[in-house]
């Protein structure tokens, strides 16, 4: 590779530009993938990540029956191992995931929720009237068990890989490479891309020998750097020569499409 493969984090950009500054339509795989495949057109970019919350949120809200399964159990983890083991929910995540991946021409690549948020979302929707716990690294590892068993069925889907989101509640409790380990697994059983993404936290987390999407300085791997979201801000942005793999973005909502484009080729001319 002779030049940097760029790596987009992009769907507060999307909905801004694309959508009028409305949700993306998560209820609808083939639109949504529409507004990826707009969105390529644009970037044109080598990975994209999808986020998962968004697909979750909205599909909870149109299948509220199963917050039933879901409720009546004071262990904090309960909700969250019921919700990711229906069927139906594995079903229509893995028929999102498979018509993006065949309608956007870039890898796709599947950011998962913090554990801890997923957990502490999950019960506080089957329990409203519940309050949260102190999360144990228990609560954070038995997630990455049910996490790796959903995005297991993903296989067919085509996508690239899995970026697991780590939260100051994560570290918090202990969270480590270690306590991810079922979904490194499954990533490396089926050549996925593997990644940490760390939002801008005081925390600091030892990746090891995988990326850190946002926050790369703590990994031992140096074939990525992330880029800041004032890159995007205007043209008069400068890029130092690099010799990274890849480079990483996270599009802000405010970015202009002009912008956008003119600071892509700064970083394909490097």
């Amino acid at each position: 590779m002779n030049q940097s493969a760029i790596w987009f984090n992009a769907h507060a950009f999307a909905e801004h530009v694309l959508c009028g500054g409305k949700a993306l339509p998560w209820n609808n795989a083939i639109e949504f993938a529409e507004v990826y495949k707009k969105l390529q057109g644009i970037l044109h970019a080598d990975r994209f990540s999808v986020p998962l919350m968004g697909f979750l949120d909205d599909w909870i809200s149109r299948n509220p029956h199963v917050l039933q399964t879901m409720a009546g159990k004071n262990r904090i983890r309960f909700a969250i191992k019921r919700f990711l083991t229906n069927e139906t929910l594995r079903s229509d995540l893995a028929e999102w995931m498979t018509t993006c991946c065949a309608m956007v021409d870039a890898e796709i690549v599947l950011e998962i929720p913090s554990n801890a948020a997923l957990i502490s979302w999950a019960h506080i929707l089957a329990n409203p009237n519940a309050s949260i716990e102190v999360l144990t690294e228990l609560d954070i590892d038995s997630t990455s068990v049910y996490l790796a068993d959903t995005v297991r069925q993903l296989k067919p889907s085509g996508i690239a890989g899995v970026v697991s989101t780590l939260s100051e509640a994560d570290i918090n409790v202990g969270a480590i490479v270690e306590v991810y380990q079922p979904l490194i697994n499954v990533a490396e059983n089926y050549h996925w891309q593997f990644a940490f993404r760390k939002p801008v936290v005081a925390s600091t987390f030892n990746s090891q020998q995988f990326y850190c999407l946002g926050d790369d300085k703590d990994s031992e791997n140096k074939d990525l750097v992330s880029l800041a979201s004032d890159f995007w801000r205007n043209t008069s942005s400068t890029v130092k020569p690099h010799a990274e793999k890849w480079i990483y973005a996270e599009l802000p909502g405010f970015a202009e499409p002009d912008v956008v484009r003119e600071n892509i080729s700064k970083l394909r001319t490097l």
